[in-house]
Parts: structure tokens; C-alpha cells; sequence
């Protein structure tokens, strides 16, 4: 299969062939659940593939590290598997539908919180790639904040099996294109000044405790 919009089309048939499985019409039933197994087989899917969600977020075609970073943090934290879907720009999300919500939108919230804080804390004239460094430290620190809270969920002791879970599924549904990463030297003085500011984002309920969303309190003074 060549990408996921495809294995979501398909997943969203099977589920539909199974519901009218459970039809009163008995030769309905019969044909339904036929062809769900048909598609099943033919695409290597189980039933608990069809349990999994896959969630896309707006993000860009080319590799920005501090953009990356966040994303393997809060899919680490949610249980799932993820990748950067280059021709559409995307990070995808995959797992259990709940979590890869909820994935989803912690990376949304905080990529426009560090966003926001680069743009209101760097000055307006500062070099573009200062401003970036500034990202990555931010999303550095976010990232190491989110590894040590991530080992007090209740979902924890499950999370390494559903990431595996979900990386076999989408590797044997869809045909994957490596990521070319390219190192990047980063400016230390704005690295070190966006970890400081980093410390300032709440992650208490983007982690699960809370549906709301909560808007971090950052401090604005301007550096550089």
C-alpha cells in the first residue's frame, strides 16, 4: 500500500462490512463479514490493527529539529509510533485512538506555545537562525521535562509494547520513505536561553490529567 490515506480508507471499509456483519438479515450478515475477511487477508491487517488511529498534524516537508524533537517526545509519552510524512508535510500519529489524539494535540499546543514565546522573547532583528536555536533549546528542555514525567503515567508499564505495536502495523500497511536528517550547528548562547524559557511551559494537563487544554504562562522579556 503507498500511503496511509489508502490504509485508512480501507480500515474504514472493514469496519463498516463488520458492523453489517451483526445485521438481522442473516445472507447480509454473511456476505459482509465474507468480504471483511477478504479484505483482512488481503491487506494483512488483525483486528487489533483496526483499533488503531492515525492522527496527522500540520507540520513542514523539510527536517526542522526542534519540531522533531517535540514530536518524538509526545508520541514516547502517548504510547505511539510516529513518523514525518515529507510530501504532504505532516507528522503522523499512530495508536490507540485515545492517545493518539491526545498525542496530536499536545504537539499542536506546543509547537505553537514555543512558536509564540520565539516571537514575543527574541527581538524582532535577531539573525533567523538565533531564533531557531532559540526553538530548539525551548523544545530541548520541553523534551527532557516530558521523558521524566512520562514515567509516572498510569499507562507507563503498557507504553513500549504499544509503540511496537503500532511501528509493525503501519511498517507492513504502508511503504515508508526514509527521512534525510542534515546536521545542523546550532548557536549555544540561544539554545541555552530557550531551555530557560522552556522550564516556563506547563505540561500538567496536555499529559492526561485535564481535557482542557492549558495555555502556558511565559515569561516575554526579550533576550539577545
Amino acid at each position: 500500500m503507498d500511503n496511509v490515506n489508502d490504509l485508512e480508507s480501507i480500515k474504514t471499509k472493514i469496519r463498516k462490512l463488520l458492523a453489517l456483519s451483526k445485521s438481522d438479515n442473516e445472507n447480509e450478515a454473511l456476505i459482509a463479514l465474507e468480504k471483511a475477511n477478504e479484505l483482512i487477508k488481503k491487506y494483512g491487517l488483525d483486528e487489533a490493527a483496526l483499533h488503531f488511529e492515525l492522527v496527522y498534524v500540520k507540520s513542514t516537508k523539510i527536517y526542522v529539529p526542534w519540531r522533531t524533537l517535540i514530536n518524538n517526545a509526545v508520541s514516547w509519552l502517548y504510547g505511539c509510533y510516529s513518523y514525518r510524512d515529507c510530501n504532504y508535510g505532516n507528522f503522523v500519529f499512530i495508536g490507540d485512538e485515545l492517545y493518539a489524539f491526545l498525542a496530536g494535540e499536545m504537539y499542536t499546543y506546543l509547537v505553537k506555545t514555543i512558536t509564540h514565546c520565539a516571537k514575543k522573547a527574541v527581538r524582532k532583528n535577531a539573525k533567523y537562525n538565533f531564533r531557531r536555536d532559540f526553538k530548539y533549546g525551548m523544545a530541548s528542555c520541553i523534551y527532557d521535562r516530558i521523558m521524566k514525567l512520562g514515567e509516572s503515567c498510569s499507562w507507563a508499564p503498557q507504553r513500549k509494547v504499544k509503540i511496537e505495536e503500532a511501528k509493525k502495523f503501519i511498517e507492513r500497511s504502508v511503504k515508508l520513505s526514509s527521512n534525510e536528517y542534515k546536521k545542523v550547528k546550532f548557536n549555544r548562547t540561544a539554545v541555552i536561553r530557550g531551555a530557560l524559557y522552556g522550564n516556563d511551559v506547563s505540561l500538567a494537563r496536555q499529559a492526561g490529567y485535564s481535557p482542557v487544554p492549558q495555555i502556558a504562562t511565559i515569561n516575554t522579556a526579550s533576550v539577545q
